[in-house]
């Protein structure tokens, strides 16, 4: 099977498995627990999350272990409207991940900015839309979808201009790992890490709160993570976390720009072929792993499916909205034609890929587009 599926999850790397069987076999105790299996627990997960903090540019103390991105963004949500009643708005772009737009929905008044034709968001617009009663505003680091990168100090600055009260939540699913981050220098108040992007297991991710922020628990018991998230801890997971982030960091700049040639020269092959064949927001500043490929006259499901049958792993968008069946919201906020959009595959890929791979899945696209507009 030819994986081209890395935006929804990124294989296991080797060093993230070995560190996670090692800490079965060595610290497999409750941290909580005061006897010396218990510490021994406990100092594992005191060393992943200092090993990650260095990784990420912030302390130890400021990330709380959680099961992932999206309850690492709910988290943030719920301690943004907890500070104050008075500051009850939520701002965000329109091409957030869905654990953003719903959890904000939900919870408060979520005022919806729009972005430009390739996804970047306009930091007056940005600005324009806070006021004294923004309580957060949420952007993302690099779009999961079509892989624009957002100019992260600008947006800070307008925020900061207008409404210095406001916090301000960075979704960094699809940075961390991928470029460095220095979470304390970049000046935001949270951020969300998901780390079965970069390779870490299902399960693992984070939530950046910097020094001094209240986090109050949307998880009650045992006071676990300074009372920010109760919950044994899965160590394991920490350690594996750690893991992965410092492996996928060595090489992620190189790595990038491998990723970046191979899907040039991918789309190169398939619009030679297929003269309609779009790439959507390829002008914008991106990450160099994900190629957003639409076809007019296509159905989007069906063309997943087939790409399936023919051993290749593909996605219509988000891995937790593919099933719906639903028109991307990303593409719809970009003005992207109907006929368009509901024949977009998102391709996203790796240190893994090889270019025998993209080969591959450029001439099975091509036959198989061919085929279904017969």
């Amino acid at each position: 099977m030819i994986y081209l599926d890395w935006n929804a999850t990124a294989p296991l790397r080797p060093a993230a498995r070995s560190a996670w069987l090692a800490a079965q076999d060595t610290s497999w105790g409750n941290p909580s627990s005061v006897h010396g299996i218990g510490q021994r627990a406990r100092a594992a997960i005191d060393g992943a999350k200092t090993a990650m903090a260095r990784l990420l540019g912030c302390r130890g103390y400021e990330l709380v272990l959680t099961s992932g991105g999206s309850e690492a963004n709910a988290l943030a949500i719920h301690a943004a409207l907890s500070l104050d009643p008075q500051r009850n708005s939520i701002v965000a772009s329109a091409i957030e991940h869905s654990s953003v737009l719903r959890n904000a929905s939900a919870r408060g008044a979520l005022t919806v900015v729009g972005v430009d034709p390739v996804g970047r968001i306009d930091p007056a617009a940005l600005a324009a839309a806070c006021g004294p009663a923004t309580a957060l505003v949420c952007f993302q680091y690099a779009n999961n979808e079509i892989g624009t990168l957002q100019e992260i100090p600008a947006l800070i600055a307008a925020v900061r201009a207008v409404a210095p009260a406001a916090l301000i939540l960075l979704d960094a699913a699809q940075g961390a790992g991928k470029r460095p981050l220095h979470l304390g220098a970049l000046g935001v108040d949270f951020a969300s890490i998901a780390g079965h992007k970069f390779g870490a297991p299902l399960g693992a991710g984070l939530l950046y709160a910097r020094t001094g922020l209240k986090v109050p628990p949307l998880i009650h018991g045992g006071r676990q993570q300074q009372d920010r998230r109760s919950g044994t801890e899965d160590v394991a997971g920490a350690v594996a976390l750690a893991a992965a982030l410092g492996d996928a960091l060595h090489d992620s700049a190189q790595s990038e720009e491998r990723c970046r040639n191979l899907l040039d020269s991918c789309f190169s092959t398939i619009a030679a072929e297929l003269p309609e064949a779009a790439w959507i927001a390829r002008a914008a500043p991106r990450l160099g792993h994900t190629l957003s490929l639409a076809h007019p006259g296509i159905d989007q499901t069906a063309l997943v499916q087939r790409l399936d049958l023919a051993g290749i792993a593909v996605s219509t968008g988000a891995a937790c909205m593919a099933a719906r069946g639903e028109p991307s919201h990303v593409l719809r906020a970009l003005g992207i034609a109907s006929e368009l959009a509901r024949g977009a595959i998102r391709v996203s890929i790796g240190h893994q890929t090889t270019t025998s791979e993209l080969d591959a899945f450029a001439a099975a696209y091509v036959r198989e587009v061919r085929l279904m507009l017969r």
